[in-house]
């Protein structure tokens, strides 16, 4: 069926990609239509986990809810996404809504990260994840997707048997521990620009929930109002994304770029008394979702943006003229109106003098 191998690692590269989309999917919508709101508070309660407040939903992003819930029923979701897109942030914030303590790590390379080691005294050196596999706790295991492969085979481990082995001995998994990995590709396909990256085994890929988790702009949005025109920067700042993404140009319109260059633009004071930032939208870029791109994309860049504004000010300055002009002829249609209705009166009103003059 197949010449060579290649044409076999594609097709079974594609049959892997599909059946783990496929089984996501089918727990994502477990999850949200067959877990009911007593079920998933029950679960709750038996964690000893307070009610999940989404009261502040609204500054969250579009998929917290949905990572909450998932989470919060104990399965393990492992996030993908461009950089900056929040999945941090995220993770610190539903530790946050289950009161559970944050435990952290980047990219493993030693096992011994994971699972700590005995000093030259004898002691044990405790690690995060010890704290969160024992303690309990939310671990957020990120850039899991270029970490070394013994490493994964631990974490593997650890949520298959509930249980694991640590150089001070054997310890069960805490009721309330919880995992929330994050990676900037699926496993699978590793994409330009992410050469550090590498494909994760069938089994790290069988233990998670797999979930995309895009730049949700109207929360960037949200974010840009609160600054000194921040509208304006997220306008322009919008342009470049959409410039770049189609075109696969080699800058990140990330969401943490965007709060970095909103800062960048606003009139701040130092403790000193010295005048700092406050610099154009021109020089954020350059600082920001510039920095390592070419004197030929970036002068691309902001040429177009500038087109575009250029263009949406002749269209405004356009719209504002046909305004004019319709309420200037308005105007003088109301004032030919009244003029009419005086006149009428008048005439009716001479006529009226002229009946009483001729009875007299």
């Amino acid at each position: 069926m197949f010449t060579n191998r290649k044409k076999i690692k594609d097709y079974v590269g594609e049959l892997i990609d599909e059946r783990i989309l496929t089984v996501s999917r089918d727990i994502i919508e477990h999850v949200e239509t067959g877990i009911s709101s007593k079920e998933l508070k029950a679960t709750l309660e038996s964690m000893n986990i307070r009610e999940i407040e989404l009261a502040g939903a609204k500054k969250q992003h579009f998929l917290f809810e949905k990572v909450l819930k998932l989470v919060a029923a104990d399965f393990h979701v492992y996030l993908y996404s461009m950089p900056g897109a929040g999945k941090t942030y995220m993770a610190q914030e539903i530790a946050k809504s289950l009161n559970l303590d944050f435990y952290f790590s980047g990219a493993i390379l030693e096992p011994y990260k994971l699972l700590g080691f005995k000093s030259a005294k004898g002691d044990y050196i405790e690690t995060d994840f010890y704290k969160c596999f024992k303690n309990g706790g939310l671990f957020l295991f990120d850039e899991m997707d270029a970490s070394n492969p013994e490493a994964l085979i631990i974490i593997n481990s650890a949520l298959a048997n509930k249980f694991l082995d640590f150089p001070n001995g054997r310890v069960t998994a805490h009721e309330k521990f919880r995992l929330i990995a994050a990676g900037n590709t699926n496993g699978l396909d590793i994409g330009a620009g992410f050469t550090a990256r590498q494909q994760l085994d069938i089994a790290t890929l069988d233990r998670f929930v797999f979930l995309e988790m895009p730049y949700d702009e109207k929360l960037e949005e949200r974010f840009a109002r609160g600054y000194v025109n921040g509208k304006h920067y997220f306008d322009r700042f919008i342009m470049a994304r959409r410039i770049a993404q189609p075109e696969k140009l080699p800058i990140i319109c990330s969401t943490r770029a965007l709060i970095l260059g909103l800062r960048l633009t606003q009139p701040l004071t130092t403790k000193s008394g010295i005048k700092s930032l406050n610099f154009s939208w021109k020089e954020a870029f350059e600082m920001t979702i510039l920095k390592n791109a070419l004197p030929k994309v970036k002068d691309r860049i902001l040429s177009l943006i500038e087109e575009a504004e250029q263009k949406a000010r002749s269209q405004r300055n356009a719209s504002e003229q046909e305004a004019t002009q319709q309420s200037t002829i308005q105007k003088s249609s109301t004032v030919a109106s009244k003029t009419t209705r005086s006149s009428g009166t008048s005439s009716t009103s001479a006529k009226t003098t002229t009946s009483v003059a001729k009875k007299k």
